[in-house]
C-alpha cells in the first residue's frame, strides 16, 4: 500500500531493512542533542551571605584572637588570694629555704614569722617582694625573697543581653571587656557594638557606655577595660540610641521611628533643669573610622525654636551634663564615652 512505502531522496523506495536502519540513526541523533542540550552549562549559585552577620562573626573572630594573646599585666593582689612566700636566708628543718603558704585577709594583710603583718592587697607580687625585703633587713643583711600567687580568689562578673551565651562569669586572676565577651562566645547577629558596663561603688553604682569597634580597631586599647567583682557588661541590641548624664531615665533606647533630639530627651525622662547644664549638652555621633564627633547642643535654644531639632541616628549617644565642671565628667576619647565615672575607670 502506498500509504506504507518511503523514498528517499531521490524518488527510490526504500526496503524495510533500510527503513529501519536510518529511523535508527535519527533516534541516535536526537538523543545525543537531547544530551548536549542537557550539559549546557547553568548559572553558578551562591548561598545569600547577610553583610551584618558575616560582620559580626568577623568581629567575634578578631576579640577572641584579641583577647586570647591580651598582654597581662602584672597581676594586683587582693583579699583571699593564697600566696606562696619563700625566704630563701630562712631554712627549714631540712635545710632547705623556709616557704610559706599565707592567705591574704579581707582587710588586705599576711602575717609572717618575725614581721608580724604586712600589708599585701594592692601590690603586684614584685612590689610585695621589695617591701618584704624591707622589713627583713632588720634582721637579714641582704633578704632574699620570693612572691608567688598560688591562688587567686574567684570573683563574679555578669554578662547580659545579646551574647550567645549570657551568663554569670566566675573568674580568677585579671580579665578584661573583651575576655568576658569572648568567654560568652561574642555577640550574637542583632547586638550593637556600644555596650555597657555598670560597675558597684560604695556610693551605688556607676556606669560606663564602651565602643568595642574603638578596642577591635586599635583606636582606643585603654577602653578594653579591666574587669572588678560585681561588674556587668551590657550588650543591647542594635538599632538603639544612648540618653547620659542628668536626666530621669538615662540608658540605652530602641530607634524605632524618625526622632529628634528633643524626642529623645523626652524618651529619657527629660532633663533634670534645677541641675542639668542644659546649654552644655552634646551629641557624641560615629564617624566612618569609629571616632566620635561631638556636636554641641543648647535644649534651651530646642524648646524655644531657635535652633534645628534635627533627626537623631543608630548609636547617637545624647549626654546632658550637670551645672559646674566639678560635678560631672565627661570625656569622648577615640569613641570610649565616659560618663560620671570614678577614677576607678
Amino acid at each position: 500500500m502506498i500509504g506504507s512505502l518511503s523514498y528517499d531522496s531521490a524518488g527510490r523506495r526504500i526496503s524495510g531493512v533500510r527503513r529501519t536502519a536510518v529511523l535508527t540513526t535519527l533516534a541516535a541523533c536526537c538523543v545525543v542533542l537531547g544530551a548536549c542540550a542537557a550539559r549546557e552549562p547553568k548559572a553558578p549559585q551562591f548561598a545569600h551571605v547577610d553583610p551584618d552577620k558575616q560582620s559580626n562573626e568577623s568581629f567575634n573572630e578578631k576579640i577572641a584572637a584579641m583577647a586570647a594573646n591580651a598582654v597581662d599585666l602584672e597581676y594586683t593582689i587582693g583579699p583571699e588570694d593564697l600566696l606562696q612566700i619563700t625566704l630563701f636566708d630562712i631554712e627549714n628543718r631540712e635545710g632547705d629555704p623556709q616557704r610559706l603558704l599565707v592567705r591574704v585577709s579581707n582587710n588586705g594583710a599576711v602575717a609572717l614569722p618575725y614581721v608580724g603583718e604586712v600589708q599585701a592587697a594592692g601590690m603586684t607580687p614584685i612590689q610585695l617582694e621589695e617591701r618584704l625585703k624591707s622589713a627583713y633587713r632588720r634582721y637579714i643583711r641582704e633578704p632574699q625573697i620570693a612572691v608567688l600567687v598560688r591562688e587567686y580568689q574567684s570573683y563574679r562578673v555578669s554578662v547580659v543581653g545579646y551574647v550567645k551565651e549570657p551568663k554569670v562569669l566566675e573568674l580568677r586572676g585579671r580579665k578584661t571587656l573583651l575576655e568576658a565577651i569572648a568567654l560568652c562566645g561574642g555577640i550574637t547577629d542583632e547586638a550593637s557594638k556600644s555596650i555597657r558596663l555598670t560597675r558597684p561603688t560604695p556610693e551605688g553604682q556607676t556606669s560606663v557606655l564602651i565602643d568595642l569597634d574603638t578596642i577591635a580597631t586599635g583606636l582606643d586599647p585603654a577602653a578594653n577595660l579591666v574587669l572588678l567583682p560585681g561588674d556587668v557588661v551590657s550588650v543591647p541590641k542594635a538599632g538603639m540610641f544612648y540618653v547620659e548624664g542628668v536626666v530621669s531615665k538615662p540608658g540605652a533606647y530602641p530607634l524605632l521611628e524618625t526622632t529628634t533630639v528633643s524626642e529623645a530627651v523626652a524618651t529619657a525622662g527629660g532633663a533634670d533643669t534645677t541641675l542639668a547644664n542644659v546649654d552644655g549638652t552634646v551629641l557624641y555621633r560615629k564617624r566612618t573610622d569609629g571616632s566620635r564627633e561631638a556636636i554641641p547642643i543648647s535644649l534651651a535654644s530646642l524648646k524655644d525654636g531657635t535652633a534645628e531639632d534635627f533627626v537623631i541616628q543608630e548609636n547617637d549617644v545624647i549626654v546632658v551634663p550637670l551645672s559646674g565642671p566639678k560635678l560631672f565628667f565627661d570625656r569622648v576619647t577615640a569613641g570610649i564615652l565616659r560618663v560620671g565615672f570614678s577614677s576607678n575607670f
